[in-house]
Order: C-alpha cells, then sequence, then structure tokens
C-alpha cells in the first residue's frame, strides 16, 4: 500500500500561496487536488503567463501578480508613511597616492 501525504482539510490563502509558491510541480493529477491548492496553481500561471495575442491579458496578468504580492507580502496601513529606501553612500579612497600631482 502506498501512503499519501496527510494533507489538511482547509487552508489559509496566504499559507495556499506560499505552499505553492514552495512546490512549484503538483504531487498528482489535478481531480485528486484539494480546492485551495488548485486555485493557487492557477492563480500563478495567469500570474506568469501572459499571452500577448489576447486582449486583456496583461492587464489580467498584472492584477493576479498584485493579488500574491498582497497576500503573501501585505499591505501598509492607512495613514502610514511609505517605505522609503535608506541612502546609501560610498566613500572613495585615493588609490593614486599623490602619483597625479607630481
Amino acid at each position: 500500500m502506498s501512503e499519501q501525504p496527510v494533507l489538511t482539510k482547509h487552508k489559509g490563502i496566504r499559507e495556499a500561496l506560499q505552499y505553492v509558491a514552495n512546490h512549484p510541480e503538483p504531487k498528482g493529477e489535478a481531480a485528486d487536488m484539494p480546492t485551495w491548492e488548485m486555485i493557487s496553481r492557477i492563480l500563478f500561471e495567469i500570474a506568469n503567463t501572459p499571452d500577448a495575442r489576447v486582449r486583456g491579458s496583461y492587464a489580467r496578468a498584472t492584477r493576479a501578480q498584485k493579488m500574491i504580492s498582497d497576500r503573501l507580502v501585505g499591505t501598509r496601513r492607512p495613514g502610514t508613511h511609505p517605505a522609503q529606501a535608506k541612502k546609501q553612500q560610498v566613500t572613495f579612497v585615493d588609490l593614486t597616492a599623490g602619483a597625479l600631482e607630481s
């Protein structure tokens, strides 16, 4: 007898998307897949494969990417300042050591 992995009946949206992101290849057939996994896989497929020949495909892909990003990363609270990049500074050392001055 082959043992099948124990799958939980319910998963949250974030858990389902993270599961599909960590396991890109399905383990079985689509008929044996839980609903949350099938929906997550379809959402990733829409986000990653827009078709230039189909009208609205890029808009649909962008919308799916935003949905995935909002669920996995989260959005900022209303009224808070957006994250700002810290200024990075590069200090150059004079490697000529006076060779140009002479």
